[in-house]
């Protein structure tokens, strides 16, 4: 279903995907092109999923990308520019297609798109424009920091991982959020840093992957299903697992930056990522 919103945002709900799509121009909203957006993403999906075999292998196993659609190339890039072979090209699908559907709006002349592919976020910024990106430290609560946009800080994508996301995580931080030149290698790259955050503790519960879900991707892996409440050297503990990694991706250029957050405590690479919302009396 295509719903317009607002002028120039429309929501998408198409089976598992659930996108929100913002297209702005020199006249101002681009409400139509934004559906004729929401359109081309139901392809991009659709034409993924005659390859849901490959897009689902190790990434080891897939030797030649040649010939597969556009889509999956870049699944495939980005998981390898990640630099964890323990990721799927299903690691990158959400920002992948945010991805190519940023683009397609600029093709069309927008000056300014944003699309936000349940929570994989694609930003193409044109010009003088800006933009604000909310992070919350956790699914269902309100965000507590904000990441400033404009065009001269390299950021076209940020990703979020972490417990109860709509895909399995290794780790237990709340949140991986990460920041990177496109939506797909920042997908990519906050799934791995979600799961650096593992900690072994007796209130860490795993389980196999395909006890969950017998259709995943990373089967013979195990995953936190649960995480109760931790000791405060244990949430530190987890905390540099992650910004360890974070700091592994940002040394290479492969991140702009990230934020890690796991029960409520935050560390960030580079200092001042984010920054804290300040309340207002």
């Amino acid at each position: 279903m295509i719903e317009v919103t607002a002028p120039g945002i429309v929501k998408l709900d198409y089976g598992p995907m659930q996108m929100t799509i913002g297209a702005q121009g020199g006249s101002g909203p681009l409400t139509e092109i934004a559906q004729q957006a929401a359109s081309y993403a139901m392809s991009v999906l659709a034409e993924l999923a005659a390859h849901q075999k490959i897009a689902a292998s190790p990434q080891q196993a897939i030797t030649v990308s040649e010939g597969l659609p556009e889509v999956l190339q870049r699944m495939i890039a980005a998981v390898k520019r990640a630099g964890d072979v323990t990721l799927t090209p299903m690691a990158a699908v959400a920002g992948t297609i945010a991805d190519l559907t940023a683009d397609w709006l600029l093709a069309q002349g927008a000056t300014k798109a944003i699309v936000n592919n349940g929570g994989d976020i694609a930003v193409r910024l044109t010009g003088a424009q800006t933009s604000t990106v909310g992070i919350a430290p956790a699914i269902g609560l309100k965000p507590t920091h904000v990441l400033p946009l404009d065009i001269g800080r390299g950021i076209g994508g940020i990703a979020t991982s972490g417990l109860g996301g709509r895909s399995f995580t290794k780790g237990i931080a709340t949140a991986a959020v990460v920041a990177a030149s496109t939506a797909a290698v920042a997908d990519a790259c906050a799934t791995s840093l979600g799961n650096a955050t593992y900690v072994e503790h007796p209130a860490v519960k795993l389980a196999w992957a395909e006890q969950i879900d017998p259709n995943t991707d990373i089967r013979g892996h195990r995953v936190v299903r649960e995480v109760g409440l931790l000791p405060p050297a244990v949430v530190e503990a987890a905390l540099m697992n992650g910004w360890t990694r974070a700091a592994e991706l940002y040394k290479q250029g492969i991140i702009e930056g990230a934020a890690i957050f796991v029960q409520q405590q935050l560390v960030m690479i580079p200092e001042g990522f984010i920054v804290e919302i300040m309340e207002t009396s």
